[in-house]
């Protein structure tokens, strides 16, 4: 099961990161369908996506919060599995770039 993870340390808050991105409806602006399976107030989001699954760890640190995305396919044990495409490893790492690009962007707040 391959598994891609990225980290960064942005000018935010914890609380103010958690704001944007702690449901489904945020992370699909960069992950398409996923479902949180668990959310840890303010520090860890746990979620998955068809054949991903994926946690996202925020942590204080300094003047800002390190941010740890990691996502991870997998590789199909079942009968069906073998017939679906597998997870393009790349794309999922461009989406999680694109994540934490986004969150580190000051323009990221709806109005």
């Amino acid at each position: 099961m391959p598994t891609i993870e990225l980290e960064r340390t942005l000018v935010k808050s914890p609380p103010e990161l958690w704001d944007e991105i702690a449901s489904e409806e945020a992370l699909r602006q960069w992950l398409g369908e996923v479902s949180v399976s668990r959310l840890d107030p303010p520090s860890r989001i746990e979620w998955s996506s068809q054949g991903v699954r994926g946690v996202i760890e925020l942590e204080a640190s300094g003047w800002g919060t390190r941010v740890r995305a990691q996502a991870q396919t997998s590789a199909g044990g079942g009968f069906w599995e073998r017939f679906k495409p597998p997870p393009d490893d790349r794309r999922l790492e461009r989406e999680l770039e694109a994540l934490l690009d986004g969150l580190g962007s000051s323009t990221l707040r709806k109005t």
